[in-house]
């Protein structure tokens, strides 16, 4: 069942009239006749003049106002402008079909009744025994079906005992039942439900979800158009063992490129008290109770006047295990940080000025409950940078960069550090057990955290200060000919530090860099065809050397580079802050901006690439295809200092980038040379316009070497191999996607679980194409199974179409 438009039906009806004049002699002969401005044709007419009624049998059809009629009889008072119909009656109106075995209408009115009818209006069909039509778009049904599923016989609808329905607005049913195939699966004493496409207010699909310690679990929202620009979704979800749970989220427009989000849940756990990661740092006395637990998340984009824009990023929650019972909401599983971040920034066309607060709330702890007074953020980070421009009317450019960082805590400003019988460093705990473990003041309930107040330089280790980091950069390109680049560049740096214990509270570091690039290109352009507009693509090499060195460095010693003399050791590119930095004799510093790197370097790049030209319509678009670089560096500095522990040659590096329509890789290639082995991060994947597809990914990481540390001896033991594989498929019944990484080291025996995690996602569509089930169950690595089933209506008759491949990054293992 459709609905045409009236200008159709008119049209129809015209011919109709014009073959019945033309062939009449031919065919058997129709009554018509216009009475009143309306048209009335049938197989037979009578008419009463005095009472001012017609009678009508056969074909009968009747055209008035923006209505087409159609049944077998049809008895019109002229008088009271009524009409009755018996027998196949069908209402067509450019809104709406209406037909039921009999009906009678005030068509002056446009209200009625139908007898076992039906009304469709767009996808949205309700039907019952009787329709009582008191308006143009207004309905009254009893013992009413609702659906917007029109494939015959409908696959899923509502059933009620009254039905209130508003065309262009909502169908208000009570008692309602969801029906699958004509079989009741779920009561709701009252249902408010969408008749148009428009966004709206109402009751979404239920939700059902489930893991091992929350157990099964129902799930109801409700959304709420707020206004045209805010909107909103209030629920509540009911834990078998957890507990009832209130969330929301409230979403805003403030203009065409400003937006924001704000979502947030909070339930008292009956299952988490009992939780033995709770249970292990809880104190007899507090055990037992249940434990509030909540999560607030908001994000915030505003595009302001002067370039000017404002963003926020609030992501907290009442105890360090939420985002890992539930992933789906904090979305930042296995992160060592939850990130919090306010900032407005000031952009033109040269210059760039940000003022930034970061607040880190420290996940990596394994008291649940643990306070955050460890963690050391950044209030406020103020950025003011520059990029080049011309110096006066020469060829030489200049630009800048300003950045101060005020880091700060909560707790103590510095680290308490013992060394134990290995000379290593590790945070000062106390308690009735051993505590000399490095680990063992987090992960030993026994070993709490010592603090005494007092700093000693000689093992301590400074987190909180100030740094004023100032760096200007002159250069000069060149072109030698049509094929040589050079860029020589000079610059000064000089970064200043206050700190907030010790006898020794600041220090300056100071150098300047000079460096010089110089690349060349060669290229060859070839045609796939005769014709102006084929396919061209264009093949270009392009080797580059970049050397670095450092001729200048002043930078007094001070405890916080260190314990060693030498405040600037030898760092290389691969050298960030790690655990032996908190075990060695650097230290650990702020971040990267705290040390130096590339005294004196220099790096060979040879990249491939592959652009296609192509035309779409009149205009050319280009695409870069496929790309390949390889780069590798030399440290001379390093090479000067003839460290046995180290090697001048860099690790080389290659990346792989081919984007084709029906193949994609991004690989990346790291060749060790300390170890003789190779680093991998590689994934393919193959798919069609059939909607399959299949990919691997690949993913293999050595340990590498650390200056002063002991040598890896087996280093195929210690290395983390996995290949995760994925794979997906569309049908007319079911889509279906899903991952796996399984551990391929095969040299650590000390790991079982071969398969650390796993997702899937099915989607079951029944005939119709207007409803569908979604099922997703996953298993992040070292955590606990979760599986969801949503169920997705077509209140708008649009067919949604199958969920992409890339909702499988959305479960992140």
């Amino acid at each position: 069942m459709q609905t045409t438009g009236f200008a159709k039906r008119t049209f129809i009806i015209g011919i109709f009239f014009l073959s019945g004049v033309l062939f009449s002699g031919v065919a058997r002969a129709q009554a018509s006749a216009k009475i009143q401005g309306i048209l009335l044709n049938a197989d037979t007419m009578s008419r009463d003049s005095e009472n001012e009624v017609v009678d009508l049998e056969g074909n009968v059809q009747i055209v008035l106002q923006n209505q087409h009629l159609k049944a077998d009889k049809a008895h019109v008072n002229l008088r009271t402008r009524q009409a009755e119909l018996t027998g196949h009656v069908e209402i067509v109106s450019p809104k709406t079909t209406v037909g039921g075995t009999a009906a009678t209408l005030d068509y002056e009115n446009n209200t009625g009744v139908i007898y076992d009818g039906y009304v469709q209006s767009g996808p949205v069909v309700f039907s019952g025994a009787l329709l009582q039509k008191v308006s143009e778009d207004e309905y009254y049904v009893s013992n009413a079906d609702y659906t917007t599923c029109t494939n015959c016989p409908a696959t899923w609808g509502f059933s009620g005992s009254n039905i209130r329905a508003e065309l262009g607005g909502y169908a208000y049913i009570k008692s309602s039942f969801l029906k699958i195939y004509s079989v009741p699966v779920f009561w709701l004493p009252y249902l408010i439900v969408p008749l148009k496409s428009d966004r709206q207010s109402g009751l979404l699909p239920p939700r059902l979800l489930g893991d091992p310690d929350g157990g099964i679990a129902f799930s109801e929202s409700y959304f709420w158009a707020l206004s045209h620009s805010t909107d909103a979704t209030l629920g509540l979800t009911s834990y078998d063992r957890r507990g009832l749970k209130a969330f929301g989220e409230y979403r805003y427009m403030l203009n065409e490129n400003s937006y924001g989000n704000l979502t947030g849940a909070a339930l008292v756990d009956r299952a988490f008290s009992d939780d033995r990661r709770v249970l292990d740092y809880e104190s007899p006395g507090n055990q037992g109770h249940d434990i509030t637990r909540w999560y607030a998340k908001y994000d915030h984009y505003y595009d302001m006047p002067g370039g000017y824009i404002q963003r926020a990023q609030i992501n907290v929650a009442s105890d360090l295990q939420y985002p890992k019972d539930f992933p789906e909401e904090t979305f930042n599983y296995g992160d060592p940080a939850m990130d919090n971040r306010v900032s407005l920034t000031k952009n033109s066309f040269a210059n760039h000025l940000s003022v930034d607060t970061s607040y880190y709330i420290n996940m990596m702890q394994s008291d649940p409950l643990a306070s955050n007074e460890n963690a050391v953020h950044r209030l406020p980070e103020i950025r003011l940078s520059q990029t080049q421009q011309k110096i006066a009317n020469s060829q030489f450019l200049y630009s800048y960069n300003l950045n101060y960082v005020n880091f700060a805590r909560a707790g103590q400003g510095y680290d308490n550090m013992t060394k134990n019988a290995s000379g290593e460093r590790f945070i000062t705990s106390n308690g009735s057990t051993d505590c000399s473990a490095p680990g063992d003041y987090d992960a030993n309930p026994k070993c709490p955290i010592v603090r005494d107040g007092v700093f000693d330089p000689n093992t301590d280790l400074l987190r909180t200060g100030q740094r004023l980091d100032l760096s200007g950069t002159i250069s000069r390109p060149i072109l030698i000919g049509d094929y040589l680049d050079l860029l020589p560049s000079i610059s000064y740096r000089e970064t200043d530090y206050e700190f907030n214990a010790g006898d020794d509270r600041s220090n300056a570091r100071r150098y300047v860099r000079a460096s010089l690039g110089a690349k060349t290109s060669m290229n060859r352009v070839f045609v796939s065809g005769d014709d102006p507009k084929a396919d061209k693509y264009k093949h270009e090499i392009i080797p580059e050397v970049i050397g670095t060195t450092i001729p200048w460095l002043y930078h007094p010693s001070h405890p916080f580079f260190g314990t060693s003399d030498d405040p600037d050791p030898t760092f290389y590119y691969n050298d960030f802050l790690s655990n032996s930095d908190v075990f060695g004799n650097h230290g650990v510093q702020f971040d990267y901006n705290d040390r130096i790197y590339d005294r004196g370097l220099i790096t060979f790049v040879l990249n491939n690439k592959i652009v296609q030209k192509k035309w779409v319509g009149d205009n050319p678009e280009y695409l870069q295809i496929a790309s390949f670089k390889i780069f590798q560096s030399y440290d001379s500095y390093q090479a000067s200092l003839r460290d046995s522990t180290r090697k001048p040659w860099s690790d080389l590096t290659a990346i792989l980038d081919l984007r084709f329509p029906q193949f994609q890789t991004y690989s990346i290639f790291t060749y060790l040379q300390d170890l003789q082995v190779m680093n991998v991060n590689s994934r393919v994947r193959l798919s069609n316009e059939f909607g399959q597809f299949f990919q691997v990914q690949w993913t293999r990481t050595y340990p590498s070497l650390q200056p002063g540390q002991p040598v890896v001896t087996d280093i195929e033991k210690s290395r983390v191999e996995n290949y995760t594989f994925g794979a997906g498929f569309q049908s007319g019944y079911l889509n279906f996607m899903g991952k796996f990484t399984y551990d391929a080291n095969w040299a650590n025996t000390e790991s079982k679980d071969k398969i650390t995690s796993w997702a899937y996602v099915a989607q079951i569509k029944p005939p119709g194409d207007c409803w569908a089930i979604n099922i997703t169950q996953y298993l992040p690595t070292a955590a606990k199974t979760k599986i969801f089933v949503d169920f997705v209506f077509n209140f708008d008759g649009t067919t949604k179409p199958a969920l992409p491949p890339e909702i499988l990054d959305s479960y992140g293992f």
